[in-house]
């Protein structure tokens, strides 16, 4: 495996698409009139519940989707909680939509203006986009595409082109699983919420760090117009990855961007280890149709099985060697295959066994030989009893026959694929960096259009008037105000804590310093929340008075945090006699001979 602290991402042929999901500001939901709100406690006190399980559908070409035939063969009870507060009869999927909620559209297309949409769509047609894993009631999301070719402009000048602009339903939130993993269980007040999906052109990225950038950049942008829903979990990402020789694989649900340099680069990992035994196979002169399911039952070989239980292996020609080739840190290819083992047969990881791991370096030997459930002895019986050649390997799993025979299953469709090098597929990020199966990557097959809601017409001319009103960018902002000292970090912090309008007020109007109004207006409002204390009661007028303060040296800056800490605990009335008290004990220091803090024209924060 490369290392992957030292990966040449340009070299390698990196690649990376973003598909940025954003709850909107709404009334309602988005074909319902259910509010568009989260309840607090739904997930514990449900007036109802009610359960569901999925079958695949069949495109409009008459095929099947092969990745919804995956999550059919997971074989999930999905069970939901609802009330009458936040949930009806659609969310339920017993009756149709409603008429598709209009302001949410408007929305849409001010983002389309926004980001510089050159193909808006005249008529807003809604499609169906399947999802099995039960976190959609119908077992599809009704989505729309409002505009293409847009895009948006990076600090550094480049462009980074937006392909599609749409707005979809969100999906309900998962609360737990049960069963191995068998029964899921879903709150459905997000369910039906309005949702923007952003997504980028994959060509125009080649570093981790111009992901983070396009990131960003879209983010500060969306907040910056007021649009989009705040709080916890309104916003993701998913990245989609590919290198040269490799293919698209989707990084799911990506929160925390202080970890995408690292969950690219063991992506990147992956994937160049895939290619490599990719080329290991071919020089083996192997073939898929060597790879039979022929599952040999090994039960007499274990005493410690449960009553029901059996165990079964399956033998893997030429495959010795490469289970135990590392993909990722701390993980070999034979524990890859299991954790999609795992997600569609519900077979734990200490109930699977690949014959490299018997070797006193592999990495479970190594890390978790609590793991593994054969020992040295029956790793030899089990090769006798498969007929191993040299440079053969196996896999072994345990526990329940029907999903130890699907396990096995699944494992020889897994080695026929590495024929191929990197699967198309959707995938989980872990907190350690790695990612792990979630699901096949869709095909055309699972999109269609949606029989229940007819297209709604949209005037050119009202999204015309849009473009024309205009927007102010962030990008405007740090043009306007750089020379004055400020920079694109601190003005992401200004955006996200909402305080433009009044830094433009305090800088603009009142004249005070670029970092003086940062001081104000971030980083002591931030310091003063993670004390407890809501900055937000400090009223407009009270900040440009203690500015004022400042400037004149009537408040020494030392004093600032301890005094806003007062406001923020006293009455919002007593604001002003606050700051004056401050003042005057300033002033009293001041004649008792101390020097005055003047704020000096050329200050910066620290």
């Amino acid at each position: 495996m490369i290392d992957p602290e030292k990966i040449d991402y340009r070299k390698l042929g990196f690649k990376a698409g973003l598909e940025i999901h954003h709850q909107l500001k709404s009334s309602r939901k988005l074909f319902c009139h259910c509010p568009a709100e989260l309840s607090a406690d739904l997930q514990k006190n449900p007036d109802f519940t009610f359960h569901r399980r999925f079958r695949a559908v069949m495109g409009e070409m008459g095929d099947f989707d092969p990745g919804m035939l995956v999550e059919v063969e997971k074989g999930y009870l999905v069970i939901y909680h609802a009330n009458d507060a936040h949930v009806c009869t659609y969310e339920m999927d017993d009756t149709p939509p409603f008429w598709l909620d209009m302001e949410s559209v408007d929305t849409g297309y001010k983002l389309a203006s926004l980001f510089n949409c050159e193909s808006p769509a005249e008529e807003v047609v809604i499609n169906r986009k399947q999802y099995l894993d039960g976190s959609i009631t119908t077992g599809f999301q009704r989505t729309m595409i409002i505009a293409r070719d847009g895009h948006v402009k990076l600090a550094s000048g480049k462009k980074i082109t937006i392909t599609n602009i749409l707005i979809e339903e969100d999906s309900a939130r998962k609360i737990k699983a049960e069963d191995r993993g068998r029964t899921v269980y879903y709150n459905l007040d997000r369910l039906g919420v309005p949702l923007t999906e952003i997504i980028t052109d994959h060509n125009e990225i080649d570093t981790p760090e111009l992901l983070i950038e396009a990131i960003k950049m879209i983010g500060i942008n969306l907040r910056l117009t007021g649009l989009g829903r705040r709080g916890i979990g309104v916003g993701r990402q998913d990245v989609n990855i590919s290198i040269d020789g490799g293919d698209r694989v989707e990084l799911k649900g990506v929160q925390d961007l202080s970890l995408l340099t690292k969950f690219c680069a063991h992506e990147v990992c992956r994937q160049h280890a895939l290619i490599d035994i990719q080329s290991k196979l071919a020089s083996l002169n192997l073939k898929k149709e060597d790879f039979e399911h022929n599952y040999i039952d090994i039960t007499h070989l274990f005493n410690d099985l449960g009553e029901g239980e059996s165990a079964f292996a399956v033998r893997l020609p030429g495959f010795e060697n490469i289970l135990k080739t590392e993909v990722q840190p701390g993980k070999d290819f034979g524990y890859e295959i299991f954790e999609k083992c795992n997600l569609i047969t519900g077979i734990l990881y200490d109930e699977m066994f690949h014959s490299g791991e018997m070797s006193p370096g592999s990495i479970r030997m190594m890390n978790r030989s609590d793991d593994l459930f054969i020992n040295k002895g029956q790793d030899g019986e089990i090769r006798a009893i498969l007929k191993l050649a040299p440079g053969d390997g196996y896999v072994a799993a345990r526990g329940s026959e029907k999903p130890v025979l699907h396990t096995l299953k699944k494992t020889v469709e897994r080695c026929k694929q590495a024929f191929d090098g990197v699967p198309q597929e959707t995938r989980r990020v872990l907190p350690d960096g790695n990612n792990e199966f979630l699901r096949v990557i869709h095909g055309k097959g699972r999109l269609y259009p949606d029989t229940d809601t007819p297209p709604a017409p949209y005037s050119m001319e009202k999204f015309h008037a849009i473009k024309e009103k205009g927007w102010t960018r962030p990008l405007d902002l740090l043009q306007k105000y750089e020379e004055k000292g400020l920079k694109l970090p601190m003005l992401e912090l200004i955006i996200r804590d909402q305080k433009v309008p009044l830094f433009q007020k305090l800088v603009d109007e009142a004249k005070v310093p670029v970092s003086l109004a940062i001081r104000l207006t971030v980083e002591i409002p931030r310091w003063l929340r993670r004390k407890g204390h809501d900055s937000e009661i400090i009223s407009q007028f009270t900040m440009i008075s203690i500015a004022g303060n400042v400037m004149s040296g009537k408040l020494q800056t030392k004093h600032l945090r301890p005094m806003m800490k007062e406001i923020c605990m006293a009455p919002k009335e007593n604001q002003s006699s606050i700051v004056t008290k401050w003042v005057d004990q300033n002033n009293k220091k001041d004649e008792a001979g101390d020097v005055r803090d003047k704020w000096p024209d050329d200050a910066r924060c620290v």
